[in-house]
């Protein structure tokens, strides 16, 4: 049996668009163990979402997916048929999505929702509605039973999100695909949230991939971290490599550029030069190298190769082979 429960093989998307074939995700691979947490992290648009809508196939129609495989459990979700991937998806594979007070039907109660979930399963009504109240104490609803009968907008954004989180739980998956789950909160319920995750995964033994651009969250909750900028899968490590060992330049001004590591007093916020390039019209070497204020020659000329820093930690940058020494 293989250690992961998710393993993705040189998968590309593409968007067909009047202004050309937009190149969203390029040749990303990895793995997600079972058991574990995976942080995908970037900016915004760096195609984070994106590879998330592909492993579960909720894509818009311009969108064309290529590359080797997606296995999950052993299994091609690319060779799936569409019948064979609705089983599968709110199953063994479910979503938690990005903003909680959109997230729920707002003419339905919370009950019928919960239920209607479960339309798989072969319990009765009542005992569906009894697994959705054992699931919303789980995650911290306050008189659950009661609550079944009120609809969305009678709950706030912290409850709706935990209402998000029980539902993507009924079905006990193997993986959940958590997309900016704390989006939408404060910093409080943020918080929260997070530990919620990470006591649930605990206890039921699933896998998740958390995407997010909020590296505390990410390294609060996460075991392993991947990360991307303009399609491309650019560094891969633990949490600790990444937070403690960044290799690539990306890496390091991206944690440079996070509010908790802010040492001295200011009035502005660090920022990246710059702006993520036009993914029609890609450039010639590394997509990072307009940006990038450790450029030499070689990074115009061609793409660097992943380059192997210490076990399950790599990252695609000329300097690592240059000699350069990373922090």
């Amino acid at each position: 049996m293989t250690e992961n429960v998710l393993e993705i093989k040189d998968i590309s998307v593409d968007f067909i668009t009047d202004s050309g074939r937009l190149k969203a995700v390029r040749h990303a691979s990895f793995n997600v163990p079972k058991g574990k947490i995976i942080g995908l992290v970037g900016e915004s648009g760096c195609g984070k979402s994106t590879l998330a809508s592909v492993l579960i196939r909720l894509m818009s129609d311009n969108a064309v997916v290529s590359g080797e495989s997606i296995l999950f459990e052993g299994e091609n979700l690319l060779d799936l048929a569409p019948e064979d991937m609705r089983a599968l998806r709110g199953n063994k594979m479910t979503m938690i999505f990005q903003d909680p007070m959109t997230a729920l039907n707002p003419v339905l109660t919370i009950g019928t929702q919960m239920t209607d979930i479960q339309h798989r399963s072969r319990a009765s009504k009542l005992q569906k509605r009894e697994i959705a109240v054992d699931m919303l104490k789980k995650v911290g609803i306050p008189d659950p039973k009661d609550r079944l009968n009120q609809y969305p907008h009678e709950f706030s954004g912290g409850m709706r999100q935990r209402i998000c989180i029980a539902m993507a739980l009924l079905s006990r998956p193997s993986l959940i695909i958590a997309d900016e789950p704390t989006t939408a909160l404060d910093v409080t319920l943020e918080a929260q949230i997070v530990h919620l995750l990470k006591d649930l995964q605990e206890e039921m033994g699933c896998s998740i991939i958390c995407v997010s651009h909020h590296l505390g969250m990410i390294a609060e909750l996460c075991h392993g971290v991947v990360v991307m900028y303009a399609g491309e899968l650019i560094e891969q490590g633990t949490v600790q490599d990444i937070f403690h060992r960044a290799a690539h330049p990306y890496t390091q001004r991206l944690l440079e550029c996070d509010p908790a590591n802010i040492r001295c007093r200011s009035k502005n916020l660090p920022t990246i030069e710059g702006e993520i390039p036009n993914l029609v019209l890609l450039p010639k070497g590394c997509i990072f190298q307009d940006r990038c204020h450790k450029r030499i020659d070689l990074c115009t000329q061609r793409e660097p190769d992943p380059t192997f820093i210490g076990p399950g930690h790599w990252a695609s940058c000329h300097l690592l082979n240059q000699g350069e020494n990373h922090v």
